[in-house]
């Protein structure tokens, strides 16, 4: 069989279970709303065998058309459709509605339904991405993995208790500092609860995987420091985000690596005037 057309070569492999985290998130999310933290965490795990399945297929040097399409078709599911999924539940909670119906006020039915703007994004991005050979080593648009990855952390965002923060409390022995602890019950009292931040946000980030933003991607023909300097600042500043603060940080590293790919977009702008 004409390699193109292999099902299961090691790269699809991968990728179908990417699809297999995302369906399974999906689930969790439909479930009830206490199981959020369960869909987020396997849009994570899915998020995981996306950047595995394309780097095994370049170490192998399996790259092929039918791969590319799977991998497309996975990714609408774990990255389009289950985020949306779980923005649908959370401006539930946020509406205090418990179930939805057509016979809820025709504003209250058209918020619900936002969700489904992420899904559309996420099909046109990813449809212009097969599409597109500018993108091999950068982006155009943000990808829609890592908006995924901001709305997936939100109900993480939610549950997360300052108590939990292991280098900080457990290994360095410091106790939390108070504004840190009120900014976190802020986070989750005001923010999560307002139905606006998940609206805005879905027009937000569906925008912006679809405009032609340069957005900065780690596969390159040149890893030296010197020409990566921005994004390996960027990775080593994520890296001890997350290690200090955990979940809690990660919307803000979401936020941190578009203002970081629009900089280094700028820079590049002046270095060739």
């Amino acid at each position: 069989m004409d390699k193109e057309l292999r099902y299961f070569t090691l790269p699809n492999i991968f990728t179908l279970l990417n699809l297999v985290a995302g369906s399974v998130a999906i689930l969790f999310a439909f479930e009830k709303s206490g199981n959020l933290t369960y869909a987020a965490t396997f849009i994570f795990i899915a998020a995981f065998f996306d950047f595995t399945d394309g780097f095994v297929a370049r170490l192998t040097n399996s790259v092929s058309k039918s791969g590319k399409y799977l991998d497309s078709l996975s990714d609408i599911v774990s990255f389009g459709i289950a985020p949306a999924v779980i923005v649908y539940q959370m401006l539930k909670t946020a509406m205090e509605i418990k179930v939805f119906s057509v016979d809820l006020p025709y504003a209250q039915v058209l918020i619900l339904l936002s969700p489904i703007v992420l899904i559309i994004a996420a099909a046109l991005r990813l449809a212009k991405f097969d599409a597109d050979r500018r993108q091999t080593h950068h982006f155009l648009g943000l990808p829609v993995p890592i908006s995924a990855l901001f709305f997936a952390s939100l109900p993480l965002v939610n549950t997360f208790d300052p108590d939990n923060l292991l280098i900080l409390k457990t290994w360095l022995d410091v106790n939390m500092p108070f504004d840190f602890i009120l900014a976190v019950i802020g986070v989750q009292v005001y923010v999560l609860t307002n139905f606006w931040v998940y609206v805005v946000s879905i027009f937000v980030f569906a925008i912006l995987q679809l405009l032609e933003i340069p957005m900065f991607s780690f596969k390159s023909d040149n890893y030296s420091f010197k020409v990566n300097a921005a994004k390996y600042s960027f990775l080593i500043l994520a890296i001890l985000m997350f290690a200090f603060f955990q979940c809690f940080i990660i919307p803000i590293i979401i936020i941190l690596y578009i203002l970081f790919s629009v900089g280094i977009d700028i820079g590049n702008v002046f270095t060739k005037k």
